[in-house]
């Protein structure tokens, strides 16, 4: 008896210490994503039967549902399709038997998910046709600026009739996913015209919805034609999200009798001219009473404000104000019904002393770029005819340095001496209030600060060639230069034309490059619009990372606009 307690007792201690081995309980995290290892018919089959279903094969479990909602068949087979699971193999069975002589594309995204979360790397595509030929058109190009898009799809619309598809109310021909680094490819696709978007469908119903939905528009619709190419490429994407929200007038406030500050309820846009033929200002008592409006401008620091300066306003006149064109920064024209406002004449003058909101470079800074650039702003409109008299930058020697003022706008100067500044150097920047004054007389507080500009010795350059595959194409040329662990560290330099650019004072860091063509000539890059269609601004972006080293040049860094 005791032989057989002392045996189990030998058993028992075996197998603890068996249990102690191997990995923690639940063993390691399971990062491996699920991929397609088998299908029925076989990729590139030829004369499947058209009362075929469809099998395909995982290496894993996958979540069912995650499935369903990434899986795309082209040509669509109508409602009705069924997905059946058993284990690891999904059977899609169709509704009714497929077309004869046709080429069908199933699109397995990057959407469908394992157990542990993890997604395909890539989007698999199973094409056969149930005729003699497949057809061998392909689509491909990236993504841009999302670190991860693989919830990104692309959509195509054959384009027969030369009419414009509407994806908010049209499904696509065709989709795929994206890779995590926003890679993208159909292939055999048929000949014929095609209109692509990038979309984040977050309603996975194949239907675009404004304002909800990510969208990028192509730069140009694909031609795939046995003629010409079946092979289109370099189709790059910018996604955003649409506004087509019309900006609205909130209130006008009289701050005194000469001055209105107008509040809307989204941001307007600091590209158009603020014009005072913008702005009708009109007595409720006599319409032909009209206050003459001087000065109409975007508050540099908010931009849903704007500021106007006015006739000397009634005392207790009461006054409607109607704003004619503007627009915010999606392009939205104000809304008609919130164009209105009424407000009180003010009888109170303007007696506060301005005061400067922000200054660049930043009192104290010890790393100002050397380009000799002061950039003041402050909280009300100023005297431009007397601001030269009471500005003044100097050298740590106290020599004074000429250069030249730009106004912004009545609120906003920028001082950019004419020759550029010394290396290592503290300069100091004096204000006098004697001449900096606002329209009313008021002057500024005496201000004086210093800032250190950097040290030259660490800087190095960054240039290149920008071609462009368009001979006949119109418009300057951005190219920037932004540092990868500070995005706000930008260096922008606008050409004509095609050619060599160059990037100088650069502080050392890795850099992404990147160029558009500015068509439409309003200074910054355009996403076009879906629908109705506008195409995009073609950009194109460097794909290696640059990496800038003190007084290392880095060059040929060429770019080639698609």
């Amino acid at each position: 008896m005791k032989r057989d307690y002392f045996i189990i007792i030998i058993i028992f201690l075996f197998l603890l210490s068996c249990a102690k081995q191997g990995f923690p309980p639940g063993g390691p995290v399971d990062r491996i994503p699920p991929k397609i290892v088998r299908t029925i018919p076989l990729p590139g089959a030829t004369f499947v039967d058209p009362r075929t279903s469809v099998k395909v094969w995982f290496s894993e479990g996958v979540i069912p549902a995650s499935a369903k909602d990434a899986v795309f068949i082209t040509p669509y087979p109508g409602e009705g399709v069924k997905y059946k699971w058993r284990g690891k193999r999904l059977e899609i069975v169709f509704p009714r038997p497929l077309k004869k002589n046709c080429t069908y594309v199933i699109t397995f995204g990057t959407g469908i998910k394992d157990y542990r979360n993890n997604g395909m790397e890539s989007s698999f595509i199973l094409a056969f046709s149930t005729g003699p030929v497949l057809d061998k058109g392909e689509i491909s190009g990236r993504v841009y600026g999302i670190k991860d898009a693989k919830g990104i799809d692309i959509w195509a619309y054959q384009i027969n009739d030369h009419t414009d598809p509407d994806p908010s109310t049209k499904e696509p021909d065709y989709i795929v996913q994206c890779e995590a680094s926003g890679g993208f490819l159909f292939s055999h696709i048929s000949s014929g015209l095609y209109r692509l978007f990038a979309v984040r469908d977050r309603a996975a119903d194949r239907i675009y919805q404004p304002g909800e939905d990510e969208i990028g528009v192509a730069f140009r619709d694909v031609l795939l034609s046995r003629k010409s190419s079946l092979h289109s490429d370099n189709l790059y994407f910018k996604v955003m999200k649409e506004d087509t929200t019309l900006p609205g007038l909130v209130r006008v406030v009289p701050v005194d009798y000469n001055h209105l500050t107008l509040q809307f309820d989204k941001p307007l846009s600091s590209q158009q001219i603020f014009s005072p033929d913008s702005i009708l200002i009109v007595s409720t008592v006599d319409t032909l009473d009209t206050l003459g409006v001087e000065q109409f401008y975007l508050d540099p620091i908010n931009s849903k404000i704007a500021h106007v300066i006015t006739y000397r306003q009634k005392k207790g006149e009461k006054y409607k104000l109607k704003v004619k064109t503007l627009f915010d920064e999606a392009g939205n024209s104000i809304d008609k019904n919130y164009s209105r406002a009424f407000f009180n004449g003010s009888e109170k003058a303007d007696t506060t002393s301005p005061e400067l909101v922000k200054i660049v470079p930043e009192p104290g800074t010890k790393s100002a770029n050397l380009r000799g650039l002061v950039h003041l702003i402050f909280n009300e409109a100023m005297n431009q005819i007397k601001f030269p008299d009471g500005f003044f930058l100097k050298s740590d020697s106290g020599k004074l340095l000429s250069g030249s003022f730009q106004w912004k706008n009545p609120a906003e100067v920028l001082f950019l001496s004419r020759k550029k500044l010394k290396s290592s150097s503290t300069y100091t920047v004096e204000i006098f209030g004697k001449n900096v004054m606002d329209l009313a007389g008021n002057p500024v507080a005496d201000t004086s600060f210093q800032f250190r500009t950097l040290n030259k010795d660490t800087l190095s350059e960054i240039s290149g060639t920008l071609f462009d595959r368009d001979s006949n194409a119109v418009g300057q040329i951005f190219v920037t230069a932004m540092q990868i662990k500070n995005p706000g560290l930008l260096y922008t330099q606008i050409l004509p034309a095609p050619g060599r650019y160059q990037f100088t004072n650069v502080l050392p860091g890795s850099y992404t490059i990147e160029a558009f063509r500015d068509r439409d000539g309003n200074g910054k890059y355009s996403f076009g619009k879906p629908f109705p269609y506008k195409p995009s601004e073609r950009f194109v972006v460097l794909e290696d990372t640059v990496k800038v080293k003190p007084r290392w040049p880095n060059e040929g860094n060429d770019l080639i606009l698609p």
